[in-house]
């Protein structure tokens, strides 16, 4: 019995060393790109790893960067203002976006009455990829969006993550991205998320809406038409808004 015992002891913690292994994920500032282009700040380039749950996890990694930047904001708001920003889901940041646009107006409605998508913590690839642009360009004093295309490989078990940005306060046009996106869907890859992130202006409120611009459902459409898009996702460091595809009919764009 004891012997039994030791060996399903061994089994437990070997099972607990691979859990945690696979946990201590490497973090995007230190883990190498594989560099698409580069233009002075414009960088177009993704990473790989093995598809794990704790990549879609909401244990979030090192994210020293992106903790740097909501510590700026809950100084900069103090924590009781920013706590009633984040609980009554950004409304007094989001009116900003869409105040005097109907249209706009309209998709905020439909998200923050819940009759579309979710808006959820970030998970860990999410905030890795924020804190990874916070890293070059501080997201408190120099606000930057950036592009992220994630794609699942069922076959081999991979999750590839293409990123784009530059020193802008909008992304680049990802074309570098496209036409490798266009290469590994005909490998066996599938589209299943696009990620960018938003913030606002210091007068309203710094917390990005989440909520999609009329530009922004208009993109996702193109990708759901062109590639097969399965979600889009927007996140502000704090939340992130998740939009099915089935979805982006409901939602006004261009």
């Amino acid at each position: 019995m004891k012997k039994i015992f030791s060996v399903f002891y061994l089994l437990v913690l070997i099972l607990g060393c691979k859990e945690e292994k696979d946990f201590e994920l490497e973090s995007l500032t230190e883990k190498p790109p594989v560099v698409i282009s580069e233009n002075g700040p414009e960088i177009f380039q993704y990473w790989e790893f093995e598809r794990s749950r704790y990549l879609f996890s909401e244990d979030l990694g090192e994210i020293s960067y992106l903790r740097a930047y909501k510590d700026s904001i809950a100084d900069e708001l103090g924590p009781s203002v920013l706590k009633d920003i984040l609980d009554n889901q950004r409304i007094q940041s989001s009116l900003g976006i869409v105040e005097g646009n109907p249209d706009g107006l309209s998709n905020f409605e439909l998200i923050h009455k819940n009759q579309i998508g979710e808006v959820r913590d970030l998970n860990y690839l999410e905030a890795e990829l924020l804190n990874y642009q916070a890293s070059r360009f501080p997201l408190f004093s120099q606000p930057t969006e950036f592009h992220g295309f994630v794609l699942i490989n069922v076959d081999r078990d991979l999750v590839r993550v293409y990123f784009g940005a530059n020193d802008q306060p909008w992304p680049p046009k990802p074309k570098p991205i496209i036409a490798h996106v266009e290469e590994a869907l005909e490998k066996g890859w599938k589209l299943m998320y696009h990620l960018h992130n938003h913030y606002e202006e210091p007068s309203n409120g710094y917390i990005g809406a989440m909520a999609p611009s009329l530009a922004d459902v208009h993109y996702f459409k193109v990708l759901v038409k062109r590639f097969g898009l399965q979600k889009a996702l927007i996140t502000n460091g704090f939340t992130t808004l998740v939009l099915p595809a089935a979805e982006f009919d409901k939602l006004n764009s261009h």
